[in-house]
């Protein structure tokens, strides 16, 4: 088998890797450097597949999440990513900020040099690519909670959702969710739908991780009662469902990963002596039953350290979009760190110093999308 590969030209080589799963190429990338240097080549690049390559995230030295320069750090422990953080490429500006990232594209909130304080437009872009878009103005009436980045790869086209808060006189519930508004980069506009439910629903965090899955945007909510739920919208803006979370400890964390909606979250016991990490994975959609995955003592996270306060010890940043992977980091040195599901073993990548969540997963993208330009 040795010999046979070694007489494939780089041609039928590269043919047979762009038909493999990301997880095999990068076992592929190991046979020798020869054809690490093929899965490296720009020629060959946007027919391979890709994996996750890292996170950008943001410092806590700053004052707004995420000014410029965009911080990142790869799932091997090293600072340099394969494309550039700098927003250089984008139009003139005095300030960007980066909302979300989804599939290898990026939301940001672009201030143009001219434009008043607070006056910013969306601008969505390819940093692989480094082309952009910038979106014309929502001139949605209520105020956006929270904008999110929906794409898929089987698709040309990009979503972006603004959550629409409305204020809701009451100490105990400020602010309800109203609405969405929903950009098509197919049509090139924006529309607005009111939520197709009555209940009162509030957003669990604004910086909360969101997942696009289905056709869907799925976040992270409470309903009236202050029980934890998670609601989901399509890129109509017209259909929308909402179903309770596992329980636990507030702070849970929803991943899409191989193909499965997955909610990690932190359970207690009654004495509150013993913290496990949980992992429940949506297999049936339809029936919205969550089912047990995974559970691991945080202890035995921290190499047998009990853990005093989760807020601290504990940051969950994402499950691998395509392995039993969980990536967190843990105490106040922000130690960057993945638990394998499967193999139980613990593994520090790097030290992130001042980095602040939200850690947003970065997997490149290098096809040309006809919605993006330069």
């Amino acid at each position: 088998m040795g010999m046979a590969a070694t007489r494939l030209t780089d041609d039928l080589l590269v043919e047979i890797l762009a038909r493999v799963p990301a997880k095999s190429l990068a076992r592929f990338k190991c046979v020798s450097k020869h054809w690490l240097g093929l899965t490296f080549d720009r020629s060959h690049r946007r027919r391979l597949p890709q994996t996750l390559s890292g996170f950008f995230y943001s410092s806590a030295g700053e004052e707004c999440f995420l000014e410029s320069p965009v911080h990142f750090t790869s799932v091997e422990g090293s600072r340099r990513p394969l494309v550039r953080t700098s927003s250089a490429f984008l139009p003139s500006h005095r300030r960007v900020d980066l909302l979300d990232c989804c599939n290898g594209l990026l939301l940001c909130r672009w201030y143009e040099v001219s434009a008043r304080a607070d006056e910013f437009r969306y601008v969505v872009c390819n940093p692989a690519t480094e082309k952009w878009v910038v979106l014309p103005d929502s001139g949605q009436a209520g105020e956006a909670g929270a904008a999110r980045l929906g794409f898929d790869q089987a698709s040309p086209h990009f979503h972006v959702f603004e959550l629409v808060e409305q204020e809701f006189f009451s100490p105990d519930f400020p602010v309800y969710l109203i609405g969405v508004q929903v950009y098509s980069s197919e049509s090139g506009r924006w529309v607005h739908n009111e939520k197709a439910w009555d209940e009162h629903i509030r957003l669990a965090n604004r910086q909360s991780a969101t997942v696009f899955l289905n056709g869907h945007l799925h976040f992270h909510t409470y309903d009236g009662e202050s029980r934890q739920c998670l609601a989901a919208v399509d890129t109509e803006g017209e259909t929308w469902t909402d179903f309770r979370a596992p329980g636990g400890l507030d702070g849970g964390h929803i991943q899409q990963s191989q193909g499965r909606l997955h909610y990690a979250n932190f359970h207690q016991d009654e004495d509150a002596r013993v913290v496990r990490l949980v992992v429940h994975v949506l297999e049936d959609y339809d029936s919205k039953e969550w089912i047990l995955k995974h559970s691991v003592e945080t202890s035995y996270l921290s190499g047998g350290t009990h853990v005093l306060d989760l807020n601290v010890d504990f940051h969950l940043i994402a499950v691998h979009p395509e392995c039993n992977l969980i990536f967190f980091t843990a105490g106040w040195d922000t130690t960057f760190m993945c638990y394998n599901m499967d193999s139980r073993r613990v593994k520090v990548i790097c030290n992130l110093e001042d980095g602040k969540p939200p850690y947003l997963p970065y997997v490149p993208l290098y096809t040309e999308l006809p919605s993006l330009h330069t």
